[in-house]
């Protein structure tokens, strides 16, 4: 596959994410509620005391951590990026989910302090993909 097709399939993957996670914004509180509610009840079988703050708070770090994963290696095929790019895309992101699409569902809000978690999901993923690929980079150079 050609570094074209490779970057439209990256870009396109990266774009449906984006809308998977502001179609789960949209969802009422009401229907947000009940998807939670089953996740957790799986979540507690494994970890009884879990509760439904730490497994929403959950769904937005592991959401963002995807993205910026995503973003990550959209960069790395486009040859751009530096460290505060993938947050910096992130929390706009996060915006528009937070302030446009939460804040006007029915039951739901825009919370300042779920942007910041979203970013920090976005940026740990940065970073754990910058720790693996030096990793492999001192593999390949024969250090391990």
């Amino acid at each position: 596959m050609s570094v074209r097709w490779k970057r439209l399939l990256g870009l396109t993957v990266t774009g449906l994410w984006v809308l998977f996670i502001f179609a789960r914004s949209a969802l009422t509180a009401e229907e947000s509620s009940a998807e939670s509610a089953v996740i957790l009840e799986l979540l507690q079988r494994a970890i009884p005391s879990m509760t439904d703050i730490v497994v929403r708070k959950l769904a937005h770090f592991t959401e963002y951590f995807i993205l910026g994963g995503l973003l990550y290696l959209d960069l790395r095929l486009l040859g751009r990026g530096s460290v505060l790019l993938i947050p910096g895309l992130a929390a706009g992101i996060a915006c528009v989910d937070e302030l446009l699409i939460q804040a006007n569902t029915a039951g739901r809000s825009g919370e300042l302090r779920d942007v910041l978690l979203d970013t920090a999901g976005a940026a740990a993923a940065e970073g754990l993909c910058i720790l693996l690929r030096q990793r492999k980079g001192r593999r390949s150079n024969g250090a391990f």
